[in-house]
């Protein structure tokens, strides 16, 4: 199944390990341009930190990423945050985690620990949206079948995206994509083929 999720709203989240005290900050992205556009504000803001470290993946693929220590040891900060984020699908997403220093040394495993801990904890309590790869149909059916045929498309894990109402009731629904002909075929057989599905496109659709 092709998922992936996205932080919705922007979120700052703080933890502090050993009194060194981690900043994080997740914000949802269109693109690499905004990624960096919005990563320069929160240098900007936190300008008198020891680090701001970054990683962020910029579409839905996930083939665009970059990611940065930022003067912590090579591999024991953007590297572990940019994990978390494909571990966890979210794409599309920018994440910050800016360190004001403690006094006390972590060491490489306790600095991997620490942002990583620190990107987990933000997304923890985190607004995440999930997409999936959907075929968007629409069916048109009688009043008397409606309700049925929308809980049909619910019981599958579909999604009813609208319903207008005229003469007949259309549906325009989006379900995964490997269920959608499953689903097309029992909706035919519950209504005894008076049913009209017209397929609209494939495309991620968003499941709250």
């Amino acid at each position: 199944m092709k998922i992936y999720k996205q932080v919705v709203t922007p979120i700052e989240c703080e933890i502090v390990i050993k009194k060194s005290k981690f900043i994080t900050n997740l914000i949802p992205v269109c693109d690499s341009l905004q990624a960096e556009a919005e990563l320069s504000k929160i240098r900007k803001k936190y300008s008198d930190a020891t680090h701001n470290c970054y990683a962020y993946i910029s579409n839905i693929i996930a083939t665009e990423q970059r990611f940065s220590d930022d003067g912590e040891p090579q591999g024991t900060a953007g590297i572990p945050m940019l994990e978390v984020l494909k571990k966890r699908e979210v794409y599309l997403t920018l994440a910050v985690v800016t360190r004001y220093f403690g006094g006390v040394k972590l060491g490489a495993n306790g600095l991997i620990g620490a942002y990583t801990e620190s990107v987990c904890h933000a997304l923890e309590n985190a607004d995440l949206r999930k997409f999936v790869y959907s075929t968007v149909q629409k069916a048109e059916v009688s009043y008397s079948i409606a309700p049925k045929i929308a809980q049909m498309i619910n019981d599958f894990g579909g999604r009813v995206i609208s319903t207008e109402y005229d003469s007949n009731v259309c549906i325009e629904y989006s379900v995964e994509e490997g269920k959608s002909q499953e689903l097309s075929d029992k909706m035919i057989d519950f209504c005894s083929g008076k049913i009209n599905i017209e397929f609209i496109k494939k495309d991620f659709v968003d499941y709250v």
